[in-house]
C-alpha cells in the first residue's frame, strides 16, 4: 500500500493533517542503515516534516525542519517541497541509548533536551524564513508542537509515530496535526479535548486501517470533511551539479589537496548515500570557478 497524507476539516474550524508513511520511513532506514533508535528519531522527523511541507501555499515552496537537541543522534532533519518529496538525514544513525524507565527506546535521551528545533522556509521571497524554539523533551511531537504555538502562533495538537516490527524494520509510521482556525468555538475545542485519548491511539488504528478511516473514527460525531489526499515520496534532488557548488564552496585550498594527495574527489550526499566522483580535471575545472574573480 502506498504511503498516503490527508488534509481535512473538522465541523469547518479544525485543520487536520494526517500520514501513513511506513513505506517511506523504512526506506530511509535502509538508506541510512539506521539502529531502532535512529529510526524511531528519522521516522517521528520525517512524519512531522511530511505534514509540515502539505501547509506550504506554493508548489515551488521548499520546507526544512531540524531538530538538535544535543544529544548523541546529532542533527536530524526531513527536507521537502509542496510536492512531498521528501529527503532526510540523520548525524548518527547508529544511536544507542539505554533503555528508558519503562523499558522503551529512549528516544529523549538520544535527541537531547538542550537544542532547538529549526524551521527553515523558503517561499521565494529575498530571504528564507527561518524559525527556532527550544526542543522541549527530544520525544519530537511536543517539540513541533512547541515551535508552531511559539513561533507562527499556532496552537496545534501535534502526534507523531514510528513502530518496529521484532526485526527492527518498520511496521508503522505517520502522524496527525490538528490545529484550530481563528475563531474556532469553544464546544469544538472542547470536542477535540475529549478525544485526545482515540488521537493518541492514531498509530494503532492506522496500523489495521486507512487513514481516512482512522480520522473517521477519531472525528465520529462531528463533520469531517476531507479535502484531498498525497502521496509523499522519498525522493532525494541531489544531482553531480549540484555538489559541484559545493565543491567550489570548500575554496581553493581544499581543492587543490582533493588533486594533489587524491587525483581526485569521492562525494557522497548525505540524504540518499549517492556517490559521486570527480576526477582531477573536474576539479581542476571547479578549482578555476572557485578562483575566479
Amino acid at each position: 500500500m502506498s504511503d498516503v497524507l490527508v488534509r481535512a476539516m473538522v465541523n469547518k474550524e479544525l485543520a487536520v493533517c494526517a500520514c501513513n508513511i511506513s513505506k517511506m520511513v523504512e526506506e530511509a532506514r535502509n538508506i541510512h542503515d539506521t539502529l531502532p533508535v535512529g529510526t524511531i528519531i528519522l521516522g517521528r522527523t520525517l512524519a512531522a516534516g511530511t505534514m509540515m511541507a502539505s501547509m506550504l501555499k506554493n508548489d515551488s515552496d521548499k520546507f526544512t525542519l531540524m531538530i538538535n537537541g544535543g544529544g548523541p543522534a546529532g542533527t536530524v532533519m526531513a527536507v521537502s517541497g509542496a510536492n512531498l518529496h521528501m529527503k532526510a538525514y540523520i548525524a548518527n544513525p547508529k544511536v544507542n541509548t539505554p533503555p528508558n524507565e519503562k523499558g522503551g527506546f529512549n528516544i529523549t535521551d538520544a535527541v537531547g533536551k538542550e537544542g532547538f528545533v529549526t524551521v527553515i522556509k523558503d517561499l521565494g521571497l529575498k530571504d528564507p524564513y527561518i524559525g527556532k524554539t527550544p526542543v522541549v523533551n527530544g520525544e519530537i511531537g511536543e517539540d513541533v508542537a512547541c515551535y508552531l504555538m511559539t513561533s507562527e502562533q499556532q496552537p496545534s495538537i501535534v502526534y507523531v509515530n514510528t513502530w518496529l516490527e521484532t526485526d527492527m524494520s518498520v511496521v508503522n509510521a505517520g502522524g496527525i496535526i490538528i490545529r484550530p482556525m481563528p475563531g474556532c468555538s469553544e464546544e469544538t475545542l472542547q470536542a477535540v479535548e475529549q478525544r485526545v485519548p482515540e488521537i493518541s491511539n492514531f498509530a494503532m488504528y492506522a496500523f489495521s486501517d486507512t487513514v481516512e478511516n482512522v480520522l473517521k473514527k477519531i472525528f465520529d460525531g462531528m463533520e469531517l470533511d476531507i479535502l484531498d489526499t498525497q502521496e509523499p515520496l522519498l525522493q532525494c534532488d541531489c544531482s553531480k551539479e549540484r555538489l559541484e557548488q559545493m565543491v567550489i564552496s570548500l575554496g581553493k585550498n581544499e581543492i587543490e589537496d582533493m588533486i594533489e594527495q587524491d587525483k581526485g574527489a569521492e562525494i557522497v550526499c548525505r540524504f540518499c548515500n549517492k556517490k559521486y566522483w570527480f576526477d582531477a580535471q573536474e576539479l581542476d575545472d571547479l578549482l578555476k570557478l572557485a578562483t575566479k574573480e
